[in-house]
């Protein structure tokens, strides 16, 4: 499991408990392999980060994702604090324009507003950013009351 890419150890742990392994067969096996540096959270967790980062996800997304898959909350805000704003801002950029390529024309500026606003929170961005780029691209999600 461990040649194909980084695993936590919570994740071997449900791995080998679904193959039916028994915690007392494993434990010492992944004792070991921490202490040799074959199992580290730690750089599983910067790695899977960087990953996700790639394909456009936002830090909070990335966050959450880390602690399902076991990372400590230590590493998981070390991980996140680690991440490039830079690319995380051109990354909302790129999403905001896919998603506004593939809304209907018929969208009131409101409905479309919001459309974006809600894909661009579940892809983990945060709100100020998300609401600072729809301004600047127009999509201003002020309603004009």
């Amino acid at each position: 499991m461990l040649a194909r890419r980084a695993h936590t150890w919570k994740e071997l742990e449900r791995k080998l408990l679904r193959k039916g392994f028994q915690s007392e067969e494993f434990g010492p096996v992944l004792e070991a392999l921490a202490a040799r540096g074959y199992l580290d959270d730690a750089a599983a967790a910067a790695s899977f980060a960087r990953t996700r980062a790639a394909r456009g996800i936002g830090a909070r997304r990335i966050a959450s994702e880390l602690a399902r898959r076991g990372v400590g909350r230590g590493d998981v805000e070390a991980t996140v604090a680690a991440l490039d704003v830079e690319e995380e801002r051109a990354a909302l950029l790129r999403a905001l324009e896919r998603k506004r390529a593939s809304l209907a024309a018929r969208l009131t500026p409101t409905e479309r507003s919001k459309k974006l606003f809600d894909h661009l929170v579940r892809r983990g961005f945060a709100p100020a950013a998300i609401l600072e780029a729809l301004r600047k691209k127009g999509d201003s999600p002020d309603d004009p009351a």
